[in-house]
């Protein structure tokens, strides 16, 4: 609703109610000026034509983000299997390089994969079976290569002086089965 300008009205503050009342009866409010407005049928026309053009623009956004949407997905399923890929290759870089230090099989797959995952507790204790394993390897060997003692308390190897007790036929068969040893005991002699 508009409102009079009272200013507009000469000596309308000091009027009494009856004469204000007269007065504005009288006032002749001007038309407004609608210059620099828009007609109501051509604001709702464009109204409707925006509202369109946003359904179609919100329709397009969703095609928009569902296909966004699905090449994220391709995209983080891509950069799982890289990662897979990388982890593996890791996991068998670290396998070979543990089999060339003489880790059995199931130890080097247990200790590649800890390296990989960054488990060091795992990688420590894995190389002290692998240390255990070496050390009793060593031990086994060095068993084994040591002559056991005879039950007479003589030992196997031949002295000089048990091969010069032995018969003629006996010093031919040592002769013949064990060339370097007689080349020892005699010593180029």
């Amino acid at each position: 609703m508009a409102k009079i300008d009272v200013t507009q009205i000469e000596g309308y503050a000091e009027m009494s109610a009856e004469d204000k009342l007269k007065a504005l009866e009288g006032f002749d409010i001007p038309d407004p000026d609608y210059s620099g407005y828009v007609k109501k049928d051509v604001f709702d026309k464009t109204a409707s034509e925006l509202a369109g053009v946003k359904k179609q623009l919100k329709d397009k956004m969703t095609d928009d983000e569902a296909a966004k949407q699905k090449e994220q997905e391709e995209r983080e399923e891509l950069q799982s299997k890289y990662d897979k890929l990388l982890r593996e290759s890791e996991i068998s870089k670290h396998k070979a390089k543990l089999l060339g230090l003489g880790y059995d099989e199931k130890l080097a797959d247990e200790t590649a994969e800890a390296m990989a995952d960054g488990d060091m507790e795992k990688v420590f204790a894995n190389q002290k079976k692998h240390l255990d394993s070496v050390e009793k390897r060593v031990r086994a060997d060095a068993l084994k290569d040591t002559p056991k003692p005879t039950p007479d308390g003589d030992s196997k190897t031949m002295t000089l002086e048990k091969f010069r007790k032995l018969s003629p036929a006996e010093r031919a068969a040592f002769f013949e089965e064990h060339p370097e040893e007689y080349k020892e005991l005699y010593g180029g002699n």
